[in-house]
């Protein structure tokens, strides 16, 4: 890879990395601080709860949100604690472990959005970024985040799984 011709890379990713640690420090307080929940937990959550079929392989969480395994199940573990995810083995991979959040995590979705939004916006504002300048960060973080925030469970789990569930439900009945 070239170096930039002004070579402003290096800086740039210096600005941006800093950028995005205060923004999720600032973020993290407010949401733990109202909610009890850290901003990794808010966005694993979040991110599960707006999958296609309501679940997502913990690797594809991880890969979506630019996160290790590791944290991923971390946040998970804990959020499981609460009673705000399930846990589920994959019906297709006996090494692949599924997530869903609960009735009790999306209530929590729910309530802590506005509260998170608004944290990101007084963030942004404290950073003194205006309307205008955020406008064009997003357009240029846009293909990147539309990258990672589009996991695909995979079609085969999610047959398996309605398949499970219905079998499950007439046999029971």
């Amino acid at each position: 890879m070239q170096e930039s011709p002004s070579g402003t890379d290096v800086p740039a990713y210096e600005a941006l990395a800093l950028f995005a640690r205060l923004l999720e420090t600032s973020v993290n307080r407010t949401l733990h601080r109202e909610f009890g929940i850290t901003w990794e937990e808010f966005a694993v959550l979040s991110l599960i709860h707006r999958s296609p079929h309501q679940f997502l392989h913990m690797t594809e969480a991880a890969t979506a949100l630019g996160f290790s395994r590791s944290r991923v199940t971390r946040a998970v573990t804990r959020q499981e604690i609460h009673g705000r995810v399930l846990r589920s083995a994959c019906p297709r991979d006996a090494r692949a472990t599924h997530a869903t959040v609960t009735g009790q995590g999306v209530a929590l979705l729910d309530e802590a959005d506005d509260t998170y939004r608004a944290a990101v916006r007084q963030s942004l504002t404290e950073f003194s970024i205006g309307v205008e300048h955020t406008d064009v960060l997003v357009r240029l973080l846009e293909p990147l985040c539309d990258l990672r925030s589009r996991p695909q469970s995979q079609l085969s789990c999610a047959r398996s799984r309605r398949t499970t569930a219905v079998n499950s439900s007439t046999s029971q009945a």
